[in-house]
């Protein structure tokens, strides 16, 4: 299935585009604040941004991956972007999500995990998913926490570079049992 648009009350979740990279970069993959509790490091680079949206765009075809765009219904304004990965090691799919500084703490990435999940469970027929939040990021912890998440483990995280390690939570939600 190819990454469709879907909505919550405040958000539109559509698939991300290259021509999207400008704005996303500006916003927040060159924010050192929002790379501090991911895996990946700040863009240096526009260019950067699109070579990882080029990737992005690719995946959504292929049924494993499912990640949108997060755009304010009332602006039409890209916050944030966020989504479903099949995670072999586990057997089932992963959520992530990163939005600009600006909108933390205001309950949109709640709002944003809470519809992924709906269309994981509708759409892609799931009732068990994972996520990992950085350790120095409770605020993380919480969002999945509302959305029904339970914690399980610690865990120590590689970042992409292959070499820096980061503390995780690793949490699990387990629907309709």
């Amino acid at each position: 299935m190819v990454t469709p648009t879907i909505e919550s009350e405040r958000i539109v979740l559509k698939p991300l585009t290259v021509s999207d990279a400008e704005d996303i970069f500006k916003r927040w993959t060159q924010d050192e604040r929002v790379a501090r509790y991911v895996r990946w490091f700040p863009h240096d680079s526009v260019e950067v941004t699109k070579q990882w949206l080029t990737e992005e765009v690719k995946n959504n075809l292929g049924g494993a991956s499912y990640q949108w765009g997060f755009w304010l219904k009332e602006t039409n304004y890209i916050f944030g972007s966020g989504g479903l990965v099949y995670n072999e090691e586990e057997n089932l799919f992963e959520i992530g999500y990163n939005i600009m500084h600006k909108y933390w703490n205001k309950g949109y990435t709640t709002e944003a995990v809470k519809r992924m999940l709906q269309f994981g469970q509708e759409e892609l027929h799931q009732n068990e998913f994972v996520a990992w939040y950085a350790k120095e990021n409770p605020a993380s912890g919480r969002i999945l926490e509302k959305c029904g998440f339970i914690f399980e483990r610690d865990d120590i995280a590689t970042k992409f570079d292959g070499v820096t390690k980061m503390e995780e939570n690793f949490m699990r939600l387990q629907l309709g049992k």
